[in-house]
């Protein structure tokens, strides 16, 4: 065995690996921090000082104002939901009131000339006649089409209801241009009621069906007048 110089000093190295207990102190240490904050979420201010009093003997008194509290995990709620209150009959008769305040006194509601009201599974329908908002093959709204999406405006802008809207078409034509102009229309009525009567933009959701929804016979000419519309559908499940 060859012997150690005298004149050289050996010292001997930390292990390397020891870097790794300091690292899992640490991480463990950050775990129970996290754990701890959840915890704490969940505590009422009586809680709160019996869990921690033991504090008090190792760092000093903790002080608890009366007015302080220790706020949870904000809790992700739907919109507050009041009932709708209506039926055909009232929303027509709302709706009719507000067009002849307008000067539009002709607006009989019947049929779909200006607009009929529906109960459907899902809700209450508005439908539009597309010859009220639009020119044909059209979806920038008429300027005679102010006064009637006003008037929807006013009967449902205070309603806390999730609402539909939805443009549909007759069969004619072609099948990818009637998709995107019930589409078109639909989100034109959407803008009205936004950036024009200022209703959230939150409260709608917007869908364009083509001819796919007909309410009438697309063989006659009376049927495909009918299926020509946009519907506003006040959700009943959000009611």
């Amino acid at each position: 065995m060859a012997k150690k110089d005298k004149d050289i000093e050996y010292i001997k190295l930390p292990s390397r690996e020891g870097w790794m207990i300091t690292f899992s102190d640490m991480v463990t240490l950050l775990i129970t921090f996290f754990v701890l904050l959840i915890s704490m979420s969940s505590m009422d201010d009586k809680q709160f000082k019996e869990v921690f009093g033991f504090f008090n003997a190792a760092m000093g008194p903790l002080e608890f104002t009366g007015e302080s509290e220790v706020g949870g995990l904000p809790t992700i709620e739907g919109p507050s939901i009041t009932k709708l209150g209506l039926d055909t009959t009232s929303l027509s008769r709302n709706l009719l009131n507000a067009l002849q305040e307008k000067g539009l006194s002709g607006a009989s509601g019947r049929g779909i000339s200006t607009f009929d009201v529906r109960e459907t599974n899902r809700g209450l329908a508005v439908l539009l006649s597309d010859k009220a908002l639009f020119n044909s093959g059209s979806a920038e709204l008429k300027d005679s089409a102010t006064a009637i999406l006003s008037s929807v405006a006013e009967v449902i802008k205070d309603m806390d209801i999730l609402i539909s809207v939805e443009g549909h078409t007759d069969n004619l034509g072609d099948a990818e241009m009637n998709w995107k102009l019930s589409l078109d229309r639909a989100i034109s009525v959407v803008d009205y009621f936004v950036f024009v009567s200022g209703m959230s933009p939150t409260r709608f959701c917007v869908a364009g069906y083509g001819p796919t929804r007909p309410v009438a016979d697309n063989n006659t000419v009376q049927g495909r007048i009918k299926n020509r519309r946009v519907e506003v559908i006040l959700l009943r499940d959000y009611i």
